[in-house]
C-alpha cells in the first residue's frame, strides 16, 4: 500500500470479531453491469461490510433500480460522484470504483481529495504516468487505495504460494502463466458476432486486453513468486471480430534470478471460457493450478512423484484455515468467494489504516503493484512495436 514502507504484516484471523462492518458506497457496479452483483456479493458475504449508497449507473432507470435490487434507499442512489461525496462523506467508510478503467482517474483523484479511502477495480489505470499521478496524491493526502486482485483470493493459489516460499519447488526456473478466452471469436446461431461493451473495443498504447487480461497475470506472478518481470519480447495479433482492437498477446518473459517465463493471454482461443492457469517450475518440483478446477492443486516433485493436493490434504497450511472453510472439502468453493476472501483482507487492512496502524497486510495490493504491473505491459506493447527484447522499467 502507498502509505506503508517499512511495515509488518497483519491479518486478524476469521474468528476475531468485529464491532460493525465498515459502510460502502459504490461507483458504477449497476445490477447490468459486468461486474455489479459480483462485487455486491462479495462484499456482503463474510458481514465486514455494508453497502449503503452508491452512484451506479448514468442512466437514471438503472441508478435506482440498482438501489432497490441491493436494498438500498433511493434517496442514497446518487446522480454523479460530487453529489455521492458531498452528502455521504463522513458516512462511509470507503468507496468501491467499478467504472471502465479510462473513467477510474478523475474519480480516485475526488475521493481522494475528500480523504475517502478508496478500494478500486483493477486495472487500476489505462497508464503509468496516471497512476504516478494517483501515488503522488495518496502520498501528499496520506490516503488509502486497494486494488482487487480477485484470483489472488483462492485459497489453493494462497497454499501454492506458501509453498513456492517454503522452498517446497527448490530454485525457481519457470513462470508459466495464461488465460485465454473466446468472447471476441464467438457468433451466434446467426453468425453474428457477440458484442461487447463499447469500451472494451477501444485500444490505447497498452491495449485494452491487457488491462483486462495481462493485469491479472502480471498480479499473478507476482503474488505467487515474488519475482518482477525485466524483460519481455511480444507478439500481439488481431484474430477475432473486431479489427480495431488487440485480443491476442503472447509473451516470452526474462524475469529476476534468471528465471525464464511465458505469458499468454486473448479473448479468440475458442473452447476456453477463462482458462486461467498458472504452472511454476523449480529445481525440485513444480505446481499448477487451474482456474476452473479452483480446489486442486497439482504437485509434482523430483523423484517422479505426482500429487493432487486440496483443502483436505494433511500438510496443507494455509487453505485449510478456519476462514476458508465456509463449507467442509468436497464442497467446491468458486469465483466469488475468492473474491470474499480478498474483501475480507482489505477489511482488515482498512480498519488498520483509519485506526493509524500501519501494519501491512500481505495480502491486499495497492497503488506500487499497479505501476508495476502497467509498466510491464507498457514494455509488452513496446515490444509489439519494435519487433525486439525491451526492458520492463
Amino acid at each position: 500500500m502507498s502509505r506503508m514502507k517499512d511495515s509488518l504484516i497483519g491479518n486478524a484471523g476469521y474468528g476475531e470479531s468485529h464491532t460493525k462492518p465498515l459502510k460502502l458506497a459504490f461507483i458504477g457496479g449497476a445490477v447490468n453491469s459486468a461486474v455489479g452483483r459480483v462485487h455486491q456479493v462479495a462484499v456482503s458475504m463474510d458481514e465486514r461490510f455494508e453497502l449503503v449508497a452508491g452512484v451506479f449507473s448514468r442512466d437514471a432507470q438503472q441508478n435506482l433500480l440498482t438501489a432497490k435490487k441491493y436494498n438500498i434507499s433511493v434517496d442514497r442512489a446518487y446522480s454523479d460522484v460530487e453529489q455521492l461525496l458531498g452528502k455521504e462523506k463522513g458516512n462511509v467508510d470507503a468507496v468501491v470504483i467499478m467504472t471502465p478503467q479510462d473513467q477510474h482517474l478523475p474519480h480516485i483523484l475526488q475521493c481522494v481529495e475528500a480523504g475517502v479511502p478508496i478500494i478500486c477495480e483493477k486495472a487500476l489505470v489505462p497508464d503509468v504516468d496516471s497512476a504516478i499521478r494517483i501515488q503522488d496524491k495518496l502520498g501528499e493526502q496520506s490516503g488509502y487505495l486497494a486494488v482487487t486482485y480477485n484470483y489472488t483470493g483462492y485459497p489453493m493459489i494462497r497454499e501454492m504460494r506458501q509453498m513456492i516460499q517454503s522452498g517446497k519447488l527448490g530454485k525457481i526456473q519457470q513462470i508459466l502463466l495464461e488465460m485465454p478466452q473466446e468472447g471476441f471469436g464467438k457468433v451466434t446461431n446467426e453468425k453474428q458476432p457477440i458484442v461487447p461493451q463499447k469500451w472494451r473495443l477501444y485500444d490505447d498504447y497498452i491495449p485494452t486486453v491487457s488491462l483486462d487480461l495481462g493485469i491479472h497475470l502480471h498480479m499473478m506472478g507476482l503474488f505467487l513468486t515474488g519475482k518482477k518481470a525485466c524483460e519481455v519480447t511480444s507478439l500481439s495479433r488481431t484474430y477475432g471480430n473486431f479489427n480495431e482492437v488487440i485480443d491476442n498477446v503472447s509473451s516470452l518473459v526474462k524475469f529476476e534470478d534468471d528465471v525464464t517465463g511465458h505469458v499468454w493471454y486473448g479473448k479468440t482461443a475458442m473452447g476456453y471460457r477463462n482458462g486461467l492457469k498458472a504452472r511454476i517450475f523449480g529445481s525440485n518440483g513444480s505446481l499448477e493450478w487451474i482456474q476452473e478446477k479452483p480446489e486442486y492443486l497439482f504437485y509434482a516433485d523430483n523423484k517422479g512423484n505426482r500429487y493432487i493436493i486440496d483443502r483436505g490434504s494433511p500438510d496443507v497450511e494455509v487453505a485449510t484455515q478456519e476462514r476458508y472453510q465456509r463449507f467442509k472439502v468436497g464442497h467446491p468453493a468458486g469465483f466469488i468467494e475468492a473474491f470474499s476472501n480478498y474483501y475480507y483482507d482489505v477489511a482488515n487492512d482498512l480498519e488498520n489504516y483509519l485506526a493509524g496502524k500501519k501494519v501491512k497486510n500481505e495480502y491486499v495490493f495497492g497503488v506500487e503493484e499497479s505501476i508495476d504491473g502497467l509498466n510491464f505491459l507498457k514494455a509488452i506493447s513496446r515490444s509489439t512495436r519494435s519487433g525486439k527484447w525491451e526492458k520492463v522499467s
